[in-house]
């Protein structure tokens, strides 16, 4: 799992994506942080999810996503909801701490974490994707709408704006704010207070907030993501996804 790393401290385990400095998802990275999720369910008392100083993550990786045919777009796309998955339903708790920007399928990473702790200063998030021609994953759609309801998440969502995430406390996207060189240590600290709890029934209590949602998301998983590769192949969306790609290349 070189695109990340895991240590374990306090009976917990820190799962950082190293995948460079723009930290893109590919299909076999999201496959380790799912596998690295499911692990810290099994045997850690809790787990803390975070990644670099400039981009926590900056959603799939472009240039990575343009040379894939539909088959690998949608396996791509179901080993996110996968991963989106085991991060609502893991049993431990799990905290987000960003450093650095949280874009598109980032934010959504983000999102599922039980607690989030951002930095303060130049640190973005939001939901980009209807920039590029392709709407909003099914699962990075609804979690938004779950989190900050349908008002503010449709503005996110329709103007593809992003917003720094000192901001993203008003709309319940940031649970606590802090210095950049002290934000992973915050949320460890929130992380070990929350392994204090009674684990069955901080389990049954994260299970009972997010059973049906995750029921809801699993039920439409396959037809909207068959819905999503379409869009993404389609000779608009190919259009504005290869010019986003020059641009980011200059």
């Amino acid at each position: 799992m070189s695109d990340i790393s895991c240590d374990r401290l306090d009976g917990c385990l820190r799962i950082r994506l190293a995948a460079g400095d723009a930290n893109a998802l590919t299909t076999p990275v999201i496959r380790d942080l799912a596998n690295a999720v499911e692990e810290a369910g099994r045997t850690a008392r809790g787990a803390m999810l975070c990644g670099g100083g400039k981009f926590f993550c900056n959603g799939f990786d472009l240039d990575w996503g343009l040379g894939q045919p539909r088959e690998a777009m949608r396996e791509m796309f179901l080993e996110l909801g996968r991963l989106i998955l085991a991060l609502l339903e893991s049993p431990v708790p799990v905290v987000g701490a960003v450093k650095g920007h949280a874009v598109g399928a980032g934010l959504a990473l983000f999102l599922a974490c039980d607690y989030r702790y951002a930095a303060t200063g130049r640190v973005l998030i939001g939901k980009p994707e209807i920039l590029l021609g392709v709407p909003n994953p099914y699962f990075g759609d609804r979690l938004l709408r779950f989190v900050a309801g349908d008002f503010a998440a449709s503005d996110l969502i329709y103007t593809g704006k992003l917003i720094h995430a000192e901001d993203g406390r008003a709309l319940g996207l940031v649970h606590e704010t802090g210095p950049k060189a002290e934000i992973e240590d915050m949320a460890w600290e929130k992380l070990l207070s929350l392994c204090d709890l009674a684990p069955a029934a901080f389990a049954e209590s994260k299970r009972m907030r997010l059973g049906k949602f995750c029921a809801d998301l699993r039920d439409q998983m396959s037809a909207r993501v068959a819905r999503q590769v379409e869009i993404w192949h389609g000779d608009d969306a190919q259009r504005r996804l290869r010019a986003a790609g020059e641009r980011l290349r200059r």
